[in-house]
């Protein structure tokens, strides 16, 4: 098995829309033609992606986490999430994909709708009930009519449509940690040491260099993070790195020396020792245990 993640972005996907670039809704049929899956395909999207199953069978794995899928079942993927299609067939739906910089196109000033805030910890699927199929249903429908059309202001129109589909999908998840309508100072500084770590993880792996990133002690930081999370800075650091190294494990046939250097470990040594303390198994283990898994699940 030779496989190695596939970087997507929407001017890669040769649509004819104006707002290719931006904001693209497709068949999901057409969009596994034009990524060309097969079971051997990994991606990672440069943009927020919905799946909308009417009919489905397999499974899709995000990142570690493997999900069934059925008619009426949704996902999301977030901005560099790696996923995989398995053993799926007869998949019949629809793909929504938009960038952040679009979903922030008609910015109200209400911070429980803007991108960096509201789709921070979106559930990464949703099973339909009847009732708020139909309701979902008549939102896209009504997206997709007007993303067909060429009228006037049809780019604000459509960006205030998406809002709406978007609060809709997080009000009808079960997940628990829905939107904190009462963002203080404290959770901004939290979300922007988030922001933070997703793009320097590689580089700088202490506490104190994101502290002074944000003008703050790394003991001040630390206590904001404990408060939030429960966890340490230094943990939430750590967490992110382990998560790039599974996901590059399981879906690249990078090999652990190779792994070690795209993540900023000058010594593959100390990159092993590190993974071991954080999953109890060391880089090959881990891999070689989540290939047989996946292998016994066919």
């Amino acid at each position: 098995m030779d496989h190695k993640i596939q970087s997507l972005t929407l001017s890669k996907l040769k649509t004819h829309s104006a707002m290719r670039n931006e904001f693209v809704i497709m068949p999901f049929d057409e969009f596994t033609q034009k990524i060309q899956s097969d079971s051997d395909s990994h991606f990672k999207n440069k943009f927020y992606t919905i799946f909308l199953f009417k009919a489905a069978e397999g499974s899709i794995i995000i990142d570690h986490q493997e999900f069934d899928l059925k008619p009426l079942k949704f996902f999301f993927i977030n901005y560099n999430q790696v996923y995989h299609f398995k053993d799926f067939q007869s998949n019949v739906g629809d793909v929504l994909m938009f960038t952040k910089s679009f979903y922030n196109y008609v910015y109200t000033g209400n911070k429980m709708i803007k991108s960096d805030t509201a789709l921070n910890d979106v559930a990464p699927y949703l099973l339909l009930s009847e009732e708020s199929e139909i309701d979902l249903s008549q939102t896209f429908e009504e997206l997709r009519r007007e993303y067909l059309k060429n009228k006037l202001l049809r780019k604000e129109i459509i960006c205030l449509l998406l809002k709406v589909f978007v609060l809709k999908y997080i009000r009808n998840s079960n997940k628990k940690n829905r939107i904190d309508r009462s963002l203080n100072h404290k959770k901004e500084i939290v979300e922007k040491f988030g922001y933070l770590v997703n793009q320097y993880y590689k580089d700088l792996k202490t506490t104190s260099k994101y502290a002074e990133k944000l003008n703050l002690s790394p003991n001040y930081l630390n206590v904001l993070i404990k408060e939030s999370l429960d966890i340490s800075a230094g943990q939430m650091i750590k967490n992110r790195i382990i998560l790039e190294a599974q996901r590059l494990l399981m879906h690249t046939t990078l090999s652990v020396i190779e792994i070690s250097y795209e993540l900023g470990f000058n010594d593959n040594s100390h990159f092993g020792k590190y993974f071991k303390s954080a999953t109890q198994y060391s880089p090959n283990e881990y891999r070689l245990l989540k290939t047989n898994d996946s292998y016994n699940d066919i």
